[in-house]
């Protein structure tokens, strides 16, 4: 099956804000929290505006997102916001092109150090940044010391 990774559109805020729920809150919240996001009006601390969401399609249906961000939270140049992929897809290497995506575009930012906010019980999500290159920063946060090493592995 064909997976096609783009930019997010307003169209698509739906169907992300459905996978987003599926972690925690409410459609509504995410309807909300996604637009703003996209749109610059509601923007994580020390955000800068250069932000972007790209999605993954298969078969015309939206089975994942990556959000990532400009910022200058600790000492970072740029932030992954989010990373999804719909439970039924996980495993399948939709969030390694997401991931790849996304590390390109911080690339194309010149970014310099890129950080991930990331529960120190979410191990799944630990494994994926780990598996593309970050190490810890700190109980909560994650660290690529450079854009440019995000998929390179040890």
């Amino acid at each position: 099956m064909a997976l096609t990774i783009r930019p997010a559109e307003g169209t698509d805020i739906a169907a992300m804000a459905a996978i987003r729920t599926q972690e925690w809150g409410t459609e509504a919240y995410w309807v909300d929290r996604i637009s703003g996001y996209m749109n610059g009006q509601s923007s994580p601390q020390q955000a800068l505006p250069e932000r972007t969401v790209y999605v993954a399609i298969e078969e015309g249906k939206l089975v994942g997102l990556v959000a990532g961000h400009r910022t200058r939270r600790l000492g970072c140049d740029a932030e992954l916001e989010w990373v999804n992929v719909v439970p039924e897809k996980r495993g399948q290497g939709i969030a390694d092109k997401l991931m790849a995506q996304m590390g390109a575009w911080f690339v194309e930012q010149d970014a310099g150090p890129v950080c991930v906010n990331v529960a120190p019980e979410n191990a799944t999500a630990r494994k994926l940044y780990a598996r593309w290159g970050a190490h810890e920063l700190n109980k909560f946060w994650m660290v690529w010391d450079d854009a440019r090493l995000i998929g390179t592995r040890d």
